[in-house]
């Protein structure tokens, strides 16, 4: 997949990209609500079999599976971020997921990354919505959610288990409809 915007390039992941994965997914706020990207994670090699596993599924416009992609600079193909979508398997939904490394962050980036994926997963899907599930601590990843134009539902707060990635006990559920 890849798709170009005015000022980025979303595509799939490569072996190149392995370095900066490794480095982004270790600064400060990625690792503190996305600790599950670094902790098995002992160097940049070890990333080497995600990606090729993306490899394999670079022509598949299910959204339904798990796939995650690069959001580069177009003048160096620089990986500088993160955006993708899949099955959010407890809620039986698909949700959009992003990262954004902290040096680029505050530049529109992402947000112009998540539309750019969110209308991609509308045309080539017909799937009614689409959600983000964010910590409630995680007050920027709000505020990109608003900005995209997802509809806030509703706190919750998990019963009887903690969910993956939560700082905090509750999240908030969004919903952006095509």
């Amino acid at each position: 997949m890849r798709i170009e915007t005015n000022r980025l390039i979303i595509r799939d992941f490569e072996r190149k990209d392995a370095e900066n994965l490794y480095r982004i997914v270790r600064e400060k706020n990625i690792l503190r609500f996305m600790p599950d990207w670094a902790e098995s994670s002992a160097s940049p090699q070890s990333y080497l079999e995600y990606i090729d596993w993306h490899q394999t599924q670079k022509d598949s416009t299910d959204i339904y599976e798990n796939k995650r992609y690069v959001i580069a600079l177009p003048d160096t193909d620089e990986m500088i971020g993160m955006v993708g979508m899949g099955l959010e398997d407890t809620l039986n939904e698909v949700e959009v997921a992003y990262f954004m490394s902290e040096k680029y962050q505050r530049k529109g980036y992402t947000e112009e990354a998540v539309n750019a994926l969110v209308n991609w997963c509308f045309n080539v899907s017909d799937i009614k919505y689409l959600i983000l599930t964010i910590d409630c601590a995680n007050i920027p990843s709000c505020h990109l959610a608003e900005k995209c134009t997802f509809e806030l539902f509703e706190k919750r707060i998990p019963m009887g288990h903690k969910q993956p990635n939560m700082e905090s006990d509750s999240y908030f559920y969004y919903r952006k409809y095509r």
